[in-house]
C-alpha cells in the first residue's frame, strides 16, 4: 500500500477528521459526503492508498447506523476482500455480521458474529441491539 504525498495527506487528514467529528455527532450523511470527497482525491488506481480501506469501513459503518444494510455490506465486502486482515479485527467482523445477519444471510452471520465474539468477546456486543449477540447463542445450542 502506498502513502500520499505529504500536501494531497494533509487535505485527506483534514477531510477525514471531518468525516469522523460528524460521525461522532451521528451525522452519517455528512461523515459520508466528506468520506467521498477523500475518496475522489485519492490518485487512481484508488485501491493502492492506505486510506482506501480505511474510507471504505467508515462509508459501510455510516450506511449501517443509517440502516441501510445493503448499502454497508457492498463497501465491508470490498474491505474483506482487498484487506486479508480484516478477519483479524473484531469491529469489522461484528459490523459485517451484523449486515449479513439484517439482510438474512444467517451464515455468514453467524460465522462473522462468532469472530467477533471470539476476538473481543461479549463487550464489544455490549451497545448492540440484543439480537446479534442471540443469534450467536441460539445457533450454538
Amino acid at each position: 500500500m502506498k502513502d500520499l504525498e505529504p500536501e494531497l495527506k494533509e487535505q485527506v487528514v483534514e477531510l477525514c477528521n471531518k468525516a469522523l467529528e460528524a460521525q461522532e455527532e451521528e451525522r452519517y450523511h455528512a461523515s459520508n459526503r466528506d468520506l467521498l470527497k477523500v475518496h475522489d482525491l485519492l490518485p487512481s488506481p484508488k485501491e493502492e492508498w492506505k486510506a482506501y480501506i480505511w474510507l471504505l469501513s467508515n462509508i459501510g459503518d455510516n450506511h449501517f447506523e443509517q440502516d441501510e444494510f445493503a448499502e454497508a455490506m457492498v463497501h465491508l465486502d470490498e474491505v474483506f476482500e482487498r484487506d486479508e486482515t480484516s478477519f483479524e479485527n473484531a469491529y469489522l467482523c461484528l459490523r459485517r455480521g451484523q449486515c449479513a445477519l439484517e439482510l438474512e444471510q444467517n451464515e455468514l452471520a453467524l460465522e462473522l458474529l462468532s469472530k467477533a465474539y471470539a476476538l473481543e468477546g461479549k463487550e464489544l456486543f455490549e451497545d448492540e441491539h440484543s439480537k446479534y449477540l442471540k443469534s450467536i447463542k441460539q445457533a450454538t445450542e
